[in-house]
């Protein structure tokens, strides 16, 4: 049997235990709508310090993307959900690709952003980066996804330099009983799921789920079929136990299987030395996790956590098989009324295994990497209830640059119970990745001219055993307050100095003889060739007119300036980013809801890519989508939802290199609810 049949085997039989047992209990999830402003900003995060925070109280640039924002948004997945926060760019590359990033060195792979659900990082070791089509994840079991904008290193290690999202799903306590959701609509086809949970005695609660989804596809600039539809199946289950009132107890897991059309363009040496080419591509995976907390007092506990996971992926580009194991431990602790310490442990362990295609390969096609880390963070109250700092730094051991710290100091001052000043300097790292060490790739041709003696010219890029990390310095200013009962507002500066960037160096061009027709080679290696800086502003503001409409605000304007000295082509590029989103929501009625959500985005990026094709300008766009929601029972929910209704499509985003646009289209789709 294979290594990958055993996985599948062990994941198919947790989930199959959990299923086998059967209870049948509910819990109603809070409904946020009706909170207050006050309320809001108590909600208790984890991910900005690593200890349960209320927002309010929190030194970072933290926005909270509740259940109910998602529900009244409309949106299908995650990745449109993160529309919602302000500092986050999420732009659509075809059907099934997303390109998302904070403050900017957005892609395909936007390697400087760490990605976690329930603590768990989705971060690919291959790539550097999150495949997004993937996270399908079924949309009522999330409680919240915190958003970090600007440096976790210090906590969670290296590749969170420019933000952390942390997806958090409901407790099996808040999931009892059954539900049942449905979605159909032009372009998403059908997404089917349902979950049930129940009770394992009188300390234990569980849930197990399943989702189908189907999409169309896009289209291309001139209004042709692109043909890039892609479907994906995932099921899991999640168990919580609590033995005893210092213990809880939580095991989860999941399996999910994809198969997704998508263009490229690759490379060829006849005809527009283009070609496009609908490239089929699967993907399979799964995820064991379990976590144990233990509270010895009132102020202090620890956590252990554990998790394995796998994936396989087959496309033109490459084939590979990767698995990781990571192992998290973690305390904190009083010192006395004033101070508290956290600190922690970890490891994990990344394995791969790869084969070449026609297009690129890696050497050697298999390895295995470690990473052992240890934390400690000191919160300090320096005036009890008026200011606090807090200092902390993660060392870490890597297998590609050895030894790296990451500090940072935080402070936040509470002049009045409505009014928070925060500021803080951190530092964070990104390790190269597989991909960047040991990949060769061809990646386009150029065509015939005079200047290459009428030959084409192939352009391939290979990685460096040598890169270092790439380094960034990042200063953070901001403000949280509620200026009136029914309005709240958060404003954050921000400024990031990059140094070691990767970037790609043009090596010496060589001719190729050893093949009809003959044709010129020109390298480009990746170096840690580029610097720079970025800096932006950020605002999110929260206002309830009256008490059945509120409206939510989201600001942010990003500017970069990276050079590559090493480069004469190209040099270096600026750029810069506004967005904006307004979210009105509005009860007409006890059962019935109007929602409008306004976008805009403006993007003005000439900073290089690995490909020449894709300067393209991306034209700034409005976007505007409507929700009626009904609510006839209070087990049943129907929704009308209509999606970027201003335009027929509009181009979001153009991959690095092997380039091919694609339009996001207008879609209209009902959604359906039933709990049972």
């Amino acid at each position: 049997m294979s290594c990958g049949n055993v996985h599948k085997n062990l994941i198919t039989v947790i989930f199959s235990g959990c299923m086998a047992t059967v209870g049948q209990v509910r819990a109603a999830s809070p409904d946020l709508t009706q909170f207050s402003i006050e309320d809001l900003m108590q909600i208790k995060v984890v991910s900005a310090a690593k200890i349960e925070q209320a927002v309010q109280d929190t030194a970072s640039a933290v926005f909270v993307i509740t259940a109910d924002d998602i529900r009244r948004s409309g949106v299908t997945n995650v990745m449109e959900a993160l529309r919602l926060a302000p500092g986050v760019e999420v732009a659509r590359i075809d059907s099934s690709r997303w390109a998302i990033t904070i403050r900017g060195f957005n892609g395909r792979f936007a390697n400087k952003l760490l990605v976690l659900i329930d603590g768990r990082s989705i971060y690919t070791s291959v790539f550097a980066g999150v495949y997004w089509e993937l996270q399908d994840l079924f949309l009522p079991d999330i409680e919240r996804i915190e958003v970090i904008r600007g440096p976790g290193g210090s906590l969670w290690g290296a590749n969170a330099v420019s933000g952390v999202i942390n997806i958090i799903t409901k407790n099996s306590q808040n999931t009892q009983g059954g539900l049942a959701a449905l979605t159909a609509g032009n372009e998403e086809r059908a997404i089917a799921g349902v979950r049930y949970g129940g009770k394992l005695g009188d300390n234990a609660q569980y849930r197990v789920y399943g989702q189908f989804t189907e999409r169309d596809g896009l289209v291309t600039p001139d209004g042709r079929d692109a043909n890039d539809g892609w479907n994906i199946g995932k099921g899991g289950f999640r168990l919580d136990w609590t033995p005893s009132a210092q213990d809880k107890v939580a095991v989860q897991g999941d399996y999910y299987k994809g198969n997704f059309d998508q263009n490229y363009a690759f490379p060829t040496f006849v005809s527009a030395f283009s070609e496009q080419q609908l490239a089929k591509i699967d993907a399979a995976g799964g995820s064991v996790q379990a976590r144990w907390e233990h509270q010895y007092s009132a102020t202090s506990r620890m956590g252990l956590q554990a998790y394995y996971q796998y994936a396989d992926r087959e496309e033109p580009l490459y084939a590979v098989d990767t698995d990781t194991f990571d192992l998290d431990f973690q305390h904190s602790f009083a010192l006395d009324d004033r101070q508290e310490i956290v600190w922690g442990l970890g490891y994990r362990r990344n394995g791969d295994r790869f084969a070449d295609t026609m297009f690129a390969t890696v050497d050697p096609a298999s390895a295995t990497t470690e990473l052992f880390s240890a934390f400690i963070q000191d919160q300090v109250d320096l005036i009890p209830e008026q200011l606090r700092l807090t200092a902390g730094v993660k060392l870490e051991r890597n297998d590609y640059t050895g030894w790296e710290w990451q500090p940072s100091i935080r402070m936040l001052w509470t002049p009045h119970t409505d009014h928070r000043f925060w500021a803080a300097i951190s530092r964070a790292i990104r390790t190269p990745s597989r991909g960047e060490d040991t990949v060769q790739a061809n990646l386009y041709v150029l065509p015939p001219s005079p200047l290459t003696g009428n030959l084409p010219t192939l352009i391939t890029l290979s990685g460096n055993s040598q890169l270092e990390a790439e380094k960034l310095i990042a200063y953070e200013i901001g403000y949280r307050a509620r200026l009136a009962e029914q309005f709240s507002m958060d404003a954050t500066v921000f400024y990031n100095d990059y140094a070691q960037v990767v970037g790609a160096v043009p090596g010496t061009p060589y001719l190729e003889t050893g093949v009809i027709p003959p044709y010129l080679v020109a390298p480009i290696q990746l170096q840690n060739a580029q610097s720079g800086y970025n800096a932006g502003f950020e605002l999110a503001a929260d206002w309830r007119p009256t008490q059945t409409w509120r409206l939510q605000l989201a600001y942010s304007y990003l500017y970069s300036d990276i050079e590559n000295p090493n480069d004469p082509v190209s040099g270096g590029g600026e750029g810069s980013l506004n967005q904006i989103s307004l979210l009105s929501s509005w009860n007409l009625s006890n059962d019935l809801e109007l929602d409008a959500w306004g976008r805009y985005v403006n993007k003005d990026d000439s900073i290089p890519t690995l490909s020449p094709f894709n300067r393209v300008k991306i034209d700034p766009y409005f976007s505007l989508n409507l929700r009626l929601g009904w609510r006839p029972r209070k087990d049943l929910a129907f929704s009308l939802v209509g999606a970027n209704l201003l335009d027929k499509s509009h181009l979001e985003f153009i991959q690095e290199a092997y380039t091919y646009p694609v339009e996001v289209q207008r879609s209209v789709y009902g959604q359906m609810q039933w709990s049972f």
